[in-house]
């Protein structure tokens, strides 16, 4: 819009009756403009959600390396046993087993 548009939709607009708006309206104007806004939960809640998933994973980890822990020690972890200590069940009974069957095929007595 150029100035002459803008001047002639402005001399329109004045020349349209106004009514005046009540003396109720002004004053709850006037009162809420005057209260504080309210404010919003803020960040504690957020930051307690925040710090409660991080326990709960801190606690999943830990679970998880104790289980570990407790599941290698029950099965053995896969690797040789160091002489003079005592073999994983599973290893074991590989070697009973892989013996066993050595002694199969050589026509051995089983005991």
């Amino acid at each position: 819009m150029n100035d002459y548009e803008d001047q002639e939709l402005e001399e329109k607009l004045r020349s349209l009756p106004t009514a005046e708006p009540g003396a109720g309206l002004r004053d709850r104007i006037l009162r809420a403009a005057a209260r504080p806004a309210r404010r919003g939960r803020g960040w504690k809640p957020q930051l307690a959600y925040a710090l409660i998933l991080l326990g709960l994973v801190a606690l999943d980890v830990g679970i998880d390396r104790v289980q570990s822990a407790r599941l290698s020690e029950l099965i053995g972890d896969g690797r040789q046993a160091a002489a003079g200590e005592a073999q994983s069940f599973p290893l074991k009974a590989f070697r009973e087993r892989r013996a066993m069957m050595l002694a199969m095929l050589k026509g051995e007595q089983i005991r």
